[in-house]
This record gives structure tokens, sequence and C-alpha cells, in this order.
């Protein structure tokens, strides 16, 4: 890791340790939201780490800020990071500025007129926390990617598995305060950066839960010893870690190819990271026992989020097809040349 990005890692894990305890995330499953943290990633920069300096960002790579989401995600972090930074590089790339507090992204069904936008979209992340919603809304002259204040719009409460807030959001002749000609391939980039996000952020919440496992297992003493001693116990912590280290590769694959949003390579980690989450939450929770399912232990906190990541911007079959397709397409004389360039 490069010294930039270790500064990065080493910054969030103090920040996270002392103001996103596990009390926290519960209370913000509760509805409370942690604006002392948000504040204090924010005045960091963090929160838009991988956004350009000129337009508001904290400068770097964007890589950087799914560094920053990979981590957070180890701690549960009840944040809007990745959809802040969808928004941001939304807006980048067309050359204009977030002058948002706190955004989120909504896709679904909009309309543009003027400057009145009307529709819904449903499961908006942390629509409720945020100051201002960027919504793509169809129009006469294309798709516009609408930047609107969130007091503008209703929102209707919901939450994910998690407990994170994944809102209704319905906008009825609701002003834009910023209107950008959207580029034509948009959606499938949202797609794309969802897919992304989510493929990180999975793999951090893996590499905790293998942590906690295996503290768990050290310190849990059965008939005298550490259940970590018992041959069935260190078989499946195995099986575990390899799941988790297959998931790490998957997604620093998927980094490495997030700068020009590479789709083959962001559906081969999204897919992988998800296949992973299904053995690695099952193994986790069989190793701690009911103690695992307690509202106050922090392994249910990660396992529900991991189950609700694995679901958003398009699951295992979704992706698995979407690879099928891109390696078959040409025939079976390209198959073999499509898969070892991959390799």
């Amino acid at each position: 890791m490069k010294d930039e990005r270790r500064l990065i890692a080493d910054t969030l894990a103090r920040l996270l340790t002392d103001q996103c305890p596990a009390t926290v995330v519960e209370a913000a499953e509760a509805g409370d939201w942690p604006e002392s943290l948000w504040r204090s990633l924010t005045e960091t920069g963090l929160t838009l780490a991988g956004i350009k300096a000129d337009l508001g960002g904290g400068g770097g790579e964007p890589r950087d800020s799914l560094l920053v989401m990979r981590e957070a995600a180890k701690f549960a972090a009840p944040l809007p990071l990745a959809e802040h930074f969808m928004a941001a590089y939304l807006l980048q790339q067309t050359g204009q500025a977030l002058p948002a507090a706190c955004a989120t992204v909504a896709v679904g069904d909009f309309r543009l007129e003027g400057s009145a936008v009307t529709g819904e979209a449903a499961e908006v992340p942390f629509a409720r926390c945020c100051s201002h919603v960027l919504l793509l809304a169809s129009s006469p002259s294309g798709s516009q990617l609408c930047l609107v204040p969130r007091q503008a719009l209703e929102v209707e409460q919901r939450n994910n598995l998690a407990g994170e807030a994944r809102d209704k959001v319905k906008a009825a002749g609701a002003k834009a305060e910023q209107l950008v000609q959207a580029p034509q391939e948009v959606q499938g980039q949202i797609r794309l950066l969802g897919a992304a996000t989510r493929t990180v952020m999975m793999s951090g919440a893996l590499e905790a839960v293998l942590e906690l496992a295996v503290e768990y297992a050290l310190e849990r003493k059965q008939f005298g010893r550490a259940i970590a001693k018992f041959q069935a116990i260190q078989q499946q912590l195995a099986i575990l870690a390899g799941e988790v280290a297959a998931a790490t590769m998957a997604a620093q694959s998927v980094e490495a190819a997030f700068a020009a949003l590479d789709e083959v390579e962001i559906a081969i980690g999204k897919s992988r990271v998800g296949e992973a989450v299904a053995q690695a939450t099952d193994i986790a929770h069989q190793v701690h026992g009911a103690m695992g399912y307690t509202r106050e232990h922090p392994l249910n906190q990660l396992t529900r989020r991991l189950w609700a990541w694995r679901d958003e911007y398009g699951a295992e079959p979704y992706w698995q097809q979407l690879v099928g397709r891109a390696l078959t397409e040409g025939g079976a004389d390209q198959l073999w040349q499509k898969v070892t360039a991959r390799s």
C-alpha cells in the first residue's frame, strides 16, 4: 500500500475506533443520525477522497474513496459514503462540483419540465439524512442530472435488513438547484459505481467478520480449552479465511479497474464477493453460536449489512450472466483468449 493510502487507512482506523463503536451503529439503526461522525470525516476530507480538489474534493485518485468505504465498512459505519461519492463523481464527469454537505443518488422514474422534477424512486440510500438528492430525470433534451434539496421532496422512511435507511422518494414539481446534461451512458455508470462500491464495502466487512470469529474462537472456552483448539472449528475458520482472501483479491481487482469502470472486472468482483458472503457469514455465526445474534454484538451489525449489500446494484446472477455474455461473445474460438487475458 502506498504511503498516502496507508495514511488514509490509519486515519480512518483511529477516527472510527473512537467515534463509531457498536453503540453508535445501534443508535443509527434506531433513527439517530451520527452527525458528529459525518462532520469529522468531512473535515478531514475523507468523504470526497478521490474527487478533484478544484471541484471541492480531497484530491487523489477515485480508488482512494473506495479505500475509505472499505475501511468504514469494517466498523459498519452507518453513513452514505458511497452515495455521496457517487453524486460528486457523476457531477465531476460533467465538470461540475457537488455543492452539498451530504448527498445521495436516486434512480427511478423522474421527469423534468423546466427546472421542476416529478416522479419517484424506491430504496434511496439515506435520503432522510442527506441535504440533497441527485436524481436522474428524463427530459425532451435527454437525461438530466438534477440536484434537488431533500426538503423539496417527500421522503417515505424505509429500512433495509441492516436497519440502514432505504427510503422512498417522491417529487411533485420539486425545483432543482443544479441541472446538468447527463452522459448517454449515465444509467450504466450508476449501476457500475454502485456495484463497485458495494464490492469493496463487503470486502472490508468480511475482513472484520473474520477477525471477530478468530478472536471469539480464541477466547471462548469449552471443555476446559479454547474452541479454536478443536479441529472442526479450525477447519471452519480455514474455509472462512479462504473466502475472505478471495473476496479481498476480487475487491482489489475492482479497485484497479475502477478508473475505467471496466464492466466485466466489476461484474466478476461483485459476483465473487457476493458468493463469499454466503459461506463466510454462515461460518462466522456457527462459530459464535447464539452470541453473534444478540443486538449488542458487532457481528450481526456486519452480517446484516453484508446480506443487504449483496443484493444491491445487482445480485450474483445478474453479474454472472453479464460475464458469461461478455466472454462468449464472438464464439468459442475467442473464449480461451478472453479468459486468459483476464487471469
